[in-house]
């Protein structure tokens, strides 16, 4: 039922690799065009606002050359072909709708990106803006950010990135960048990915629906994931494996499992509420293969009506702490914790399809958990309940 996100998609893992493994770019076709006068492939090292569309572009649509460029799309779209590129050269980058490789302070805004492999590239750049741009029918991401920093996404949106590969952001050996108050729907992989050394970024105030996962954070840590709303993902957020990274106050409603901590220490999941969950609310560790993780803490989070358990702790998780949850009406129990070394304390459980509370012989009881009208008489095992 719970999919992991280490074996969630092998070929976005070695997608990511070949993308950091883009050295220098060779000759990215199209020559340097003054403002508004751009052709598919052309290198800008000015502000540039276009005055048409650019569509059918055979590989590349347009590459920023040079540090504090603004791309101003004016409402109109950059489109590929729809075609992959053949042969593209190791050193290359090839099929970007807009490459921004090596350049400081660059600007792209107000348009649409389709119909390539890649939307908007950010490659080994800083303080760069994404602002207000649609990014679809890509066949790899939407967006990417690789090797970059103090960066910012925001007002954007990278949906309907095609099956079997397609992202709406990926974010992959980056820091500091910030994705906020975007929409990513309809992805065939992930609404948004964050991999690879990709640490202390925030991620706020998104809508991400129809995708799989919702979020995915993997080999990442210290990311804030907050004030989201996922609607309908085959999961809501997965960790595997992740350290000190906070999932907080989002909103989730009909995901296939809500929110995961599969591997990693010290993640707090808090404050979230998660509704209809057709598997699990919030799990922690894996039964296959048997993973879990270090000292999380889950606190003060609301699941109602989770089809399988409402919060589920794996065997293989260690020392994690459950403090003033509240599940309610889930389809089996509303805590069902496997592992010896979880500490429950005044969490509650009401009308829950099974147990209230279901605890492993030799589970810490921090004392005053509560349980009520659950279908199994006896409420709770193996812990004390009110």
């Amino acid at each position: 039922m719970n999919r992991s996100v280490v074996a969630l998609s092998a070929t976005l893992a070695s997608l990511a690799v070949i993308l950091l493994a883009v050295a220098v770019p060779g000759s990215m076709g199209g020559g340097r065009a003054p403002p508004s006068q751009v052709s598919c492939g052309d290198t800008i090292t000015a502000d540039t606002t276009l005055d048409g569309d650019l569509v059918d572009c055979p590989n590349n649509g347009i590459v920023i050359g040079a540090d504090n460029v603004t791309l101003d799309l004016n409402g109109h779209t950059v489109a590929g072909d729809g075609e992959a590129v053949e042969h593209c050269p190791r050193n290359e980058f090839c099929d970007v709708g807009v490459l921004n490789f090596n350049n400081d302070g660059v600007r792209v805004k107000h348009g649409t990106v389709r119909d390539f492999a890649f939307g908007p590239w950010i490659a080994r750049a800083r303080d760069s803006r994404v602002i207000d741009v649609s990014s679809k029918r890509n066949t790899l991401f939407g967006f990417v950010v690789s090797e970059s920093a103090r960066s910012l996404i925001r007002d954007s949106s990278g949906s309907r990135n095609p099956a079997p590969d397609g992202d709406g952001l990926g974010i992959f050996a980056s820091h500091d960048i910030r994705v906020v108050d975007n929409s990513f729907k309809h992805n065939a992989q992930p609404g948004i990915h964050v991999a690879f050394g990709s640490n202390d970024n925030v991620i706020e105030g998104n809508l991400i629906s129809d995708s799989g996962p919702g979020i995915s954070i993997e080999k990442a840590d210290r990311n804030r994931v907050r004030c989201n709303r996922f609607v309908e993902n085959s999961a809501g957020v997965i960790v595997a494996p992740g350290s000190h990274n906070v999932i907080a106050r989002n909103h989730l409603s009909g995901d296939g499992d809500g929110i995961a901590i599969e591997k990693g220490r010290d993640n707090v999941v808090k404050r979230n509420l998660v509704v209809g969950a057709r598997g699990d609310g919030i799990y922690l560790g894996l039964d296959a293969p048997p993973i879990g993780g270090v000292d999380n803490v889950v606190r003060r989070n609301e699941v109602r009506g989770s089809g399988d358990d409402g919060f589920d702790v794996r065997r293989k998780d260690n020392h994690s702490v459950l403090t003033r949850n509240l599940a309610v009406g889930s389809g089996d129990d509303g805590f069902d914790i496997e592992s010896r070394s979880t500490r429950l304390a005044r969490n509650r459980a009401r009308r829950n399809g099974d147990l209230g509370i279901a605890v492993r012989r030799g589970a810490i009881d921090g004392g005053g958990n509560r349980a009520s009208g659950n279908a199994d008489r006896r409420q709770c095992v193996h812990v004390k309940c009110h």
